[in-house]
């Protein structure tokens, strides 16, 4: 097997596990065989002294399919 990943940040409102989950369905939208994914740096935006957005980076690991027999 060939696995492959893509790293990306998800971002939310109200907290990291929402974030993550929100990173998750996007890349889900178009990456297929999604095997395992890694939480990596959290950090989040503020503004007027107020947590407004937490944002997190996640790697996303997907299995490789060949498509052709050759």
């Amino acid at each position: 097997m060939v696995y492959k990943y893509s790293d990306i940040v998800g971002t939310s409102n109200t907290d990291i596990t929402d974030a993550v989950n929100n990173a998750f369905q996007e890349a889900s939208k178009t990456i297929k065989n999604i095997k395992w994914g890694e939480l990596g740096r959290v950090t989040f935006r503020v503004e007027e002294g107020k947590k407004i957005e937490y944002q997190t980076e996640v790697r996303i690991g997907f299995e490789v399919i060949r498509t052709d027999e050759g």
